[in-house]
């Protein structure tokens, strides 16, 4: 049987329609390629681990990641703690300030002078036992004196050493300059050297930054005085309170039964004064 002839012509768009099939594979094979590339990309760069989780975005935002992405910790909250501290006791009113204390369940410094009476060494005792610090004043509190010169100043503490170091059991290594260690009675360069050797000697001396201004000829109005220790004091995370304990201060229970509510709802803690606590100063 004679074989059907095939025109040029018949055989030329079979020829083309192939190669135009087969010049098209490359440029598939080269799409999926980069469509499999992007999606790598997108799913691999580093921000990609935390796109689903939307409070580890917002955590990023806010920079609470560390720097290997995981949350950081919640920086903690500067300590609030309150010290109440007392001067120029024991005295006819340390009593009722101490049955507040206690009371309340909280602790104070007591920065005491040379009272030699039975019943200031029962109020000695009794600081100890429920739980208060007891720091120098000197044993004298006479300004004229103590500021005579360095040598009388802790001639004077000495003497203050010996007296107590037998009613409460040890030496107090924590002290209070009789009107802060900036005072217009006391020469610059004897308050100079009485803090050099106080450095030397292991001591440690406290001034304030909140004060109720308790310090008159009669007893100061409780509310007045609360209202001077929140205003001093302000919002600071760290509140060193001066009041006074003596037989005047008739006022002073009054006046903490004000301010003991006030921080203890602001948060506040009441923590007593030592050698280890970071000094509040008004000299280096």
């Amino acid at each position: 049987m004679p074989k059907k002839s095939v025109s040029k012509a018949a055989v030329l768009p079979r020829i083309r329609r192939k190669g135009a099939k087969t010049a098209a594979y490359p440029i598939i094979i080269l799409t999926a390629l980069l469509g499999i590339f992007v999606c790598c990309a997108l799913f691999f760069r580093p921000e990609s681990r935390f796109a689903e989780d939307p409070a580890v975005d917002t955590a990023a935002d806010a920079g609470q990641l560390d720097a290997g992405g995981t949350q950081a910790a919640e920086p903690e909250e500067p300590e609030k703690v309150v010290y109440l501290t007392f001067d120029d006791g024991p005295s006819a009113v340390t009593e009722d300030i101490l049955d507040y204390l206690q009371q309340e369940e909280i602790p104070a410094t007591f920065f005491v002078i040379g009272m030699e009476t039975d019943r200031a060494e029962q109020l000695l005792r009794r600081m100890v036992t429920e739980g208060h610090a007891i720091g120098l004043h000197t044993y004298s509190h006479s300004y004229s004196e103590i500021y005579a010169s360095p040598d009388a100043f802790f001639a004077d503490q000495e003497k203050l050493c010996n007296y107590l170091k037998p009613i409460i059991g040890y030496l107090p290594t924590i002290f209070r300059f009789p009107g802060g260690s900036c005072n217009a009675t006391a020469e610059e360069w004897t308050l100079n050297e009485i803090c050099r050797r106080a450095k030397e000697k292991g001591l440690v001396w406290f001034d304030w930054n909140s004060l109720a201004e308790d310090s008159g000829a009669t007893a100061a109005p409780a509310d007045r005085m609360a209202q001077n220790i929140i205003s001093t004091g302000g919002g600071k995370n760290r509140i060193l309170i001066l009041m006074h304990d003596n037989s005047v201060r008739t006022t002073a229970v009054d006046c903490l039964r004000i301010i003991v509510p006030y921080y203890k709802e602001k948060g506040y803690t009441f923590e007593t004064l030592t050698a280890d606590t970071k000094p509040i100063q008004f000299r280096d």
